[in-house]
């Protein structure tokens, strides 16, 4: 089966995302989050099986080297994956022996973003005249890997 969502913006890029602090990158997330809630189709994409394959085409004003491309995908993906909740308490330091909890958020439209999960392929197209930035992502499940 393969799923097409088109989101309406671009991601920052990556030169940008590696000298970001936490808090904005955390809006960042949420936002990007509430981005692929909001694409034509997302409800009907089904929880993942096994190993997905996402292509995500980038139609942006400029175009960005390899390295680049794929470090600004890194809010997109990890949305992507589904939401997870952490929890423990401080081993050591000025706060050992306090509780501490982490969340993800996230839709689990994969499994996990590593590569025994998901093939992952980042290309550029060129804007086409009067069109706003946008991506398109097309999901796959691939079957008998």
């Amino acid at each position: 089966m393969t799923w097409t969502l088109t989101i309406p913006e671009v991601p920052p890029s990556g030169n940008v995302l590696k000298r970001m602090h936490w808090a904005p990158y955390g809006r960042l997330l949420e936002r990007w989050f509430w981005l692929v809630r909001a694409a034509q189709g997302f409800h009907a994409v089904p929880p993942p099986a096994g190993k997905r394959k996402l292509t995500i085409t980038r139609h942006g004003e400029r175009a960005l080297d390899r390295d680049n491309l794929y470090a600004s995908m890194k809010p997109l993906v990890d949305v992507l994956r589904p939401p997870r909740r952490d929890s423990g308490i401080f081993r050591t330091g000025k706060r050992k022996g306090q509780p501490w909890t982490r969340n993800r958020i996230g839709h689990g439209l994969i499994l996990e973003d590593d590569q025994d999960h998901l093939e992952l392929v980042v290309q550029q197209a060129q804007l086409p005249r009067g069109q706003a930035p946008h991506l398109v992502l097309v999901l796959e499940d691939l079957t008998g890997t």
